[in-house]
């Protein structure tokens, strides 16, 4: 298993219940990726337990994308609001909540935020984290070091993010002395950006936690990518391989995924025949 997926297990908990990490009497709050599902977002103004908002990507170089730019809402615990928030998370995996540990204004909590959508990579560039995701924000905080996560999570304090079995993740509050810049995009972050996809897919096609996940299940799904079996209706079919597939079937299997005379039609339907 790539080693931050076992760090999940480590830096976090699992919860059924997100409001039974958070104070009552304090605000919580949520970062919703609302191009997804804008009608259902913008329902969310005014309602009940709705107290403010703030556009992320607003005063910074992302704000040519100002439309598709996530939110960060301040909502009262519990409340109207706070329910249809937490249902767009858990469900349409769209968002995720924090509560900070001790007092803390929206600005300056959406001003963190802003330093974490783009990092400084490998090749001396930059590249654009969508931390809204809580697939991306779940590989950010597992796969950074201990003084990167301890950055990510600083301000935020308690951060829960929704899990591919529509559970929450508890993450433990870290504090942070350090300054204010980003950490960077070390080439395991930047892995596991991309592994995470497969790995959330793969964890709710089967119903293990992604710390759970065989790193044999995970290794093979690449392979099936690198062979450009990457839909999801294909990959479905092939699931019952990529599990149960003894070492001398997949390397059967290898041999068909890798060789180019066959199209990817072809390629599928040779692997369910062998499975």
């Amino acid at each position: 298993m790539p080693g931050w997926l076992t760090r999940i297990g480590e830096r976090s908990r699992r919860v059924d219940a997100v409001a039974a990490g958070f104070e009552a009497q304090h605000p919580v709050y949520v970062v919703l990726d609302q191009r997804r599902d804008s009608e259902r977002c913008a329902a969310l103004v005014g309602q009940p337990g709705w107290h403010d908002f703030l556009t992320l990507f607003a005063g910074t170089p992302l704000a040519p994308l100002i439309e598709a730019s996530p939110w960060l809402l301040e909502l009262t615990l519990g409340s109207e609001a706070w329910q249809a928030a937490e249902a767009l998370c858990r469900e349409q995996r769209i968002g995720w909540a924090f509560q900070p540990t001790q007092g803390a204004r929206l600005d300056a909590l959406a001003d963190h935020m802003r330093r974490l959508f783009v990092l400084d990579d490998p090749l001396g560039g930059q590249s654009l984290v969508n931390v809204q995701d809580p697939t991306a924000c779940t590989a950010l905080l597992a796969a950074g070091s201990d003084t990167a996560y301890a950055h990510c999570i600083g301000p935020l304090g308690r951060v829960s993010t929704p899990t591919p079995q529509g559970h929450w993740q508890a993450w433990q509050p870290a504090a942070h002395q350090g300054d204010a810049k980003a950490p960077p995009l070390t080439h395991e972050l930047e892995r596991a950006l991309k592994e995470i996809q497969r790995a959330w897919w793969l964890s709710q096609a089967t119903d293990l936690p992604l710390q759970e996940l065989p790193d044999e299940w995970l290794e093979r799904l690449t392979q099936l990518a690198e062979a450009d079996i990457a839909g999801w209706r294909d990959r479905k079919r092939l699931l019952p391989l990529v599990r149960h597939a003894d070492a001398a079937m997949w390397r059967q299997a290898q041999a068909i995924l890798f060789d180019t005379s066959l199209t990817v039609r072809q390629k599928i339907s040779e692997l369910e025949r062998h499975s």
